[in-house]
């Protein structure tokens, strides 16, 4: 006797008799058998009816199941497409209508391939060509266009199966909006090759380095060796034993404390310099006009004297260190007042470009000038266009500019004609490098950089 006969039975109140029956007489035999019939019958019913209760409650389990798959179907962080051989979308869950801008219902009959970027139109085709033959699981990267046209990354895994409502075969694909992935991929990339782009640059800036110091390191054996030579020499004749009058010895010894005084300004433009090489560069907003202000007002009595007429245009405000700036803007105006000195009509004028990477400064005289030939020696240690018994100086001055412009990522070139003029010109980026020893990552775009006049 099956469970559900069982319950039958208990619903019904009786058990059928077991054993054998006492012999009734044939009426009373009748009577029972119709009994036994009615009995049966009942049962039946109870039994039909319990089905019903089962299959009711088979059905409501089927239609919760069914909401719940609906529920995980549509709201899956994954869209889910159901895609014939021509790749037209017959099946899509509310995942993939977000994904693809559209509501689910204006995704049906559409072809996957009008949602994606028309150079992997023939990617997608064979893709699907592929999954259909093979019935295995493949993968795909695509471009996809989202809600506004806005384009995403997917990842596109399908499979073929049987539709057994159709009997038909189709393809079964889920999308996986991989954009994060891919950005944080870019992102590794574009690092990887900054960071290579850093070394060569810091590879570059270590070359470079490396000559200034042994360019620096020449010019100051050979500059320090005159004075050391001088003092020798007329120390020598002063200790040789030769008679000689008081007025020589006045003479040799005055040239003693020259060339001692010279090799004291030859030291102390060298400590400057390794000063400014050590000290850390601040970058902040700098108002070059206020920095033109300052700075000229502490050359006034050297312009009056001149007399020099000192010009400017607007200067734009860059992202540096304001000390550095003034040391800049007082070596290149002081070496204008210097070599503009004595002329008629002295004139100095400063002036500002812009591009869309950097500001351009220039400091334009109509003094001595130079030789466009030598203009490789302007910005080295030491280096000097002029004879030191015509105009002053240590030969320090543009060299230090250059150390600054180029710890601020910028470049230093000049211009110049003999007993014409010259013009200096420093670069600063807009968005300078945010290290005290940043390489020069542009070259002098053939305007050679090199040390003072």
């Amino acid at each position: 006797m099956t469970a559900l006969r069982r319950r039958a039975e208990d619903r019904a109140g009786e058990q059928p008799n077991a054993g054998p029956q006492p012999r009734l007489p044939e009426g009373q035999a009748l009577i029972d058998e119709l009994r036994q019939q009615q009995h049966e019958l009942h049962v039946h019913q109870i039994e039909l009816q319990l089905q019903m209760e089962q299959l009711i409650e088979a059905n409501t389990e089927l239609q919760l199941a069914r909401a719940e798959y609906s529920d995980l179907f549509d709201f899956a962080p994954i869209g889910y497409l159901t895609l014939d051989r021509s790749g037209q979308i017959l099946r899509a869950n509310l995942t993939a209508g977000q994904q693809l801008g559209l509501p689910r219902e204006a995704l049906l009959r559409k072809r996957l391939s009008f949602f994606v970027d028309p150079s992997q139109t023939s990617s997608l085709t064979l893709f699907l060509r592929r999954v259909f033959e093979t019935r295995v699981r493949r993968t795909l990267e695509l471009r996809l266009n989202g809600p506004d046209g806005r384009p995403f990354y997917a990842q596109i895994e399908a499979v073929a199966a049987d539709d057994e409502r159709t009997q038909a075969t189709v393809c079964r694909a889920a999308i996986i909006d991989i954009t994060p992935q891919r950005e944080a991929q870019d992102e590794v990339l574009r690092l990887n090759a900054t960071l290579e782009e850093r070394v060569e640059q810091r590879t570059a800036h270590i070359g470079q380095l490396n000559e200034e110091l042994e360019a620096l390191m020449y010019s100051v054996t050979h500059d320090l060796q005159m004075p050391l030579r001088h003092i020798r020499a007329f120390t020598g004749r002063l200790t040789a034993g030769d008679p000689v009058g008081q007025d020589e010895q006045a003479r040799y010894a005055q040239h003693v404390l020259n060339s001692a005084d010279r090799m004291e300004q030859l030291l102390g433009a060298l400590m400057t310099y390794f000063r400014l090489s050590r000290q850390r560069v601040k970058f902040m907003p700098v108002d070059l006009n206020r920095v033109l202000r300052e700075t000229s007002r502490g050359l006034q009595a050297d312009l009056e004297s001149g007399p020099i007429k000192l010009t400017s245009e607007p200067l734009p405000t860059v992202t540096g260190d304001i000390g550095a700036m003034k040391l800049v803007f007082a070596q290149l105006l002081s070496n204008a007042v210097k070599f503009s000195r004595g002329r008629e009509a002295a004139t100095i004028h400063v002036c500002a470009q812009e591009t869309p990477r950097e500001y351009i400064v220039c400091v334009q005289d109509n003094g001595v000038g130079f030789n466009m030939r030598q203009k490789g020696r302007l910005f080295g240690m030491f280096q000097r266009l002029h004879s030191e018994r015509d105009f002053e100086g240590t030969g320090v001055g543009l060299a230090l500019v250059r150390r600054i412009v180029l710890r601020h990522g910028g470049r230093v070139w000049a211009e110049g004609k003999q007993d014409q003029g010259a013009t200096f010109w420093f670069s600063l980026p807009k968005r300078p490098p945010m290290l005290d020893d940043a390489p020069d990552r542009r070259s002098a775009e053939g305007h050679g950089a090199t040390s003072p006049r």
